[in-house]
């Protein structure tokens, strides 16, 4: 039984009948509306980078907005550095956020919420796929970021709890069997928290908008009630909540596996001068090209 809005790829199905068109479309239905959202963002950022004017327009001004708060955010986290992660995360921020809004459309469905049914015994279980697949390709970046920034060596002593003495040398089976199960959890955390909140955010809506479609049988007016209406605008907000706390969970991941460096004061006081030389810089620049 399926507790979820119907969707125009299940319209379909249920017009064509028990065909093998049906039943494609009914397994491709999650791509077809990846595809969708792809498409969609491919678009959106297509128009508003064709035509790039010193006095931006609406949708241009947006998505620079979007892209810069994004750049901003992870540099906060990561510090000049995050630059080169930006178009990773960001990319990674609007492709969920998308994916969670779209489904709040009337025929339309969040991949975020799929998952297949896998049956253990008598028990059965949901295995989330869209999740899963993000939070996956998100576990092996930050694999790889470690190993590429800290060497093998690095990446190794790091798993270990990086051991400076006897007991810390003694403690590294422990530490790595620690590490390695903390990196195992962190895309078990991902995937089930984004696919739980949408999951439960499409069932809430499908379940109030059965009770105002029920509604029908009691009062004599022409169209359902909308009592789902006050949850679309919750589902906006916690959708928009449940992609923010995804890539902020991917940035401090990345963040934890990056070696660390200490600062020394002198340091930190001739990067500060550089940053406002360098500000200084852009400023000028600016004015320069002001007509």
């Amino acid at each position: 039984m399926s507790y979820e809005i119907l969707n125009f790829i299940e319209l379909l199905c249920h017009t064509l009948g028990d065909t093998p068109l049906a039943h494609f479309l009914h397994r491709a239905e999650t791509i077809i509306f990846n595809g969708v959202v792809i498409a969609l963002v491919a678009l959106i950022f297509f128009l508003a980078s064709r035509r790039i004017t010193q006095v931006p327009g609406k949708l241009q001004t947006a998505c620079e907005a979007i892209v810069e708060g994004l750049n901003n955010f992870v540099c906060g986290i990561l510090g000049p550095q995050g630059k080169k992660y930006t178009p990773f995360l960001g990319t990674l921020f609007i492709y969920i956020w998308t994916m969670n809004l779209i489904g709040l459309v009337p025929l339309m469905k969040a991949p975020t919420s799929t998952s297949l049914l896998m049956k253990i015994g008598l028990i059965t279980i949901p295995i989330p796929t869209v999740t899963a697949a993000l939070a996956l390709i998100v576990f092996f970046y930050v694999q790889f970021i470690g190993v590429k920034e800290q060497g093998v060596l690095g990446y190794l002593d790091h798993m270990a709890g990086s051991p400076r003495d006897i007991f810390g040398y003694l403690l590294t089976p422990l530490m790595f069997v620690i590490h390695l199960i903390g990196e195992f959890a962190k895309p078990l955390s991902l995937m089930f928290r984004l696919y739980g909140n949408v999951w439960g955010e499409d069932v809430l809506l499908a379940v109030f908008m059965s009770l105002g479609i029920g509604m029908l049988a009691f009062l004599p007016i022409p169209a359902a009630v909308p009592l789902q209406f006050p949850f679309l605008l919750l589902a906006m907000v916690t959708g928009t909540i449940q992609a923010f706390v995804f890539t902020l969970l991917s940035t401090v991941y990345i963040a934890m596996i990056l070696p660390h460096q200490p600062r020394s004061s002198s340091h930190g006081v001739t990067h500060g001068h550089e940053g406002r030389s360098e500000h200084q810089a852009e400023g000028h620049h600016a004015l320069s090209h002001t007509p």
